[in-house]
């Protein structure tokens, strides 16, 4: 699926692979095999791919574009030690954290490497748009974790609050994928990047939907523990759409297990299934097609071409990812 959706920027996304990998060298030794560990390790560089086809339906790729493209991979590979340092996890899509293999203090710094990196290739292009959006970026999803902890703490996260946070922390990064794609070809129209704006929304909250249904599965499929989020307290969508389905005993003991510092194996099966069999899951898919339907509306506004059905397939191939 995903060979469908990078077909029509094939090319593009090959002199991508080899300008990134360029953009993380480094004369610093310990700095150069974290950094060859991360190109070995890549995920599916999802923002990439989806920033590229945004540009080529919006006008053509770029310098700008692939400035652009290596500054977000950067922020978000960026983004990722550090969540992992601060989750204390021991894996990132089924292989070691960074924070495992060279322990937090070396994972934090390779993470600022990666930031400075990011932004001083922003300055590059001499496009002050271009750092303006991508700080931004940074400031929403820094915002959003510090929000997530709190509402983790005191265990009182609603729907609107959820959101919120995902909005930010996840859906941002998406956001700016739109804007840096305008601002590659031109395109500074408040209006239309306020509607580029919220499509990026729509894909990144898609994807981090998905992320928390992901939660539920087991670990070898995913790559990823299962029960992760409820380890560290976090009430993610399924769990949150499932509560108002829980009778008051459940509910209570579902909040005692969230308190609970350490929570045994038992615990996340409890939640689990009672996640399952109260319909958090299908609730939460029906949120994403949902989303999925809305953002197909507002792609309406571009002509029909092989880009905007990428784009289609790209936002399918986030729903239907088994990791």
């Amino acid at each position: 699926m995903i060979e469908k959706v990078t077909k029509p920027i094939q090319k593009e996304l090959e002199i991508f692979d080899k300008r990134y990998k360029v953009a993380l060298s480094t004369d610093v030794k310990l700095l150069l095999k974290i950094s060859n560990y991360i190109l070995k390790n890549t995920g599916k560089r999802i923002r990439p791919i989806l920033l590229l086809l945004v540009s080529k339906l919006l006008g053509e790729i770029n310098e700008k574009t692939y400035s652009s493209c290596i500054l977000i991979e950067l922020l978000h590979t960026a983004t990722l030690i550090h969540d992992d340092v601060i989750d204390d996890a021991s894996f990132r899509r089924g292989k070691f954290s960074i924070n495992n293999l060279w322990k937090n203090k070396i994972a934090v710094l390779a993470g600022d490497f990666l930031l400075s990196k990011g932004l001083s290739l922003g300055l590059k292009d001499n496009d002050i748009n271009i750092l303006a959006y991508t700080s931004k970026a940074v400031e929403k999803i820094s915002e959003g974790e510090i929000f997530q902890i709190q509402k983790s703490r005191d265990l009182d996260l609603n729907e609107k609050d959820y959101y919120n946070i995902i909005s930010r922390k996840t859906g941002s990064l998406f956001a700016c994928c739109f804007q840096l794609a305008a601002v590659s070809n031109g395109i500074h129209s408040k209006k239309k990047m306020e509607s580029l704006y919220n499509m990026g929304l729509k894909f990144g909250m898609i994807f981090q939907i998905k992320d928390d249904i992901l939660d539920y599965s087991s670990s070898d499929i995913t790559g990823k523990i299962m029960g992760n989020d409820l380890k560290e307290s976090k009430i993610n969508l399924p769990l949150l759409l499932a509560i108002k389905n829980f009778s008051f005993l459940e509910r209570q003991k579902v909040y005692y297990i969230l308190k609970k510092k350490q929570k045994k194996k038992e615990d996340i099966y409890y939640v689990n299934n009672l996640v399952k069999k109260k319909n958090g899951i299908s609730l939460s898919e029906m949120k994403m097609y949902s989303l999925k339907k809305e953002l197909i509306n507002d792609l309406t506004i571009f002509s029909d071409s092989v880009y905007k059905t990428a784009l289609i397939q790209l936002t399918q191939l986030i729903i239907d990812r088994k990791k």
